[in-house]
C-alpha cells in the first residue's frame, strides 16, 4: 500500500472507470488499475496504465457509446 498525497491515507488498489474530457467529449475507459485512497477519493496510475489510457483516447476506438443528461443548475 501506498499513502496519499493530499490526505495521507493509506491507497488501495482498486480496478476503476477512468473519465477525462478530450477534444470536446467526455471519455470512459473501464477496468483501470489503480491504487485510490479511500479517505479522499484520489486515485494515482502507474505510468504504464497512463501510457495506455493516453493511447486508448486518442486511438478513438470506442467499444460502446453512452449516452448521459446534462443538466443546469443556473
Amino acid at each position: 500500500m501506498n499513502r496519499c498525497s493530499v490526505c495521507h491515507g493509506e491507497t488501495t488498489s482498486k480496478t476503476i472507470t477512468y473519465t477525462q474530457w478530450y477534444e470536446g467529449k467526455l471519455i470512459a475507459v473501464q477496468n483501470v488499475p489503480a491504487e485510490v485512497c479511500p479517505t479522499c477519493g484520489e486515485e494515482y496510475f502507474s505510468p504504464e496504465v497512463t501510457d495506455k489510457i493516453q493511447k486508448v483516447i486518442e486511438l478513438h476506438n470506442s467499444i460502446a457509446t453512452l449516452e448521459v443528461p446534462v443538466y443546469q443548475l443556473a
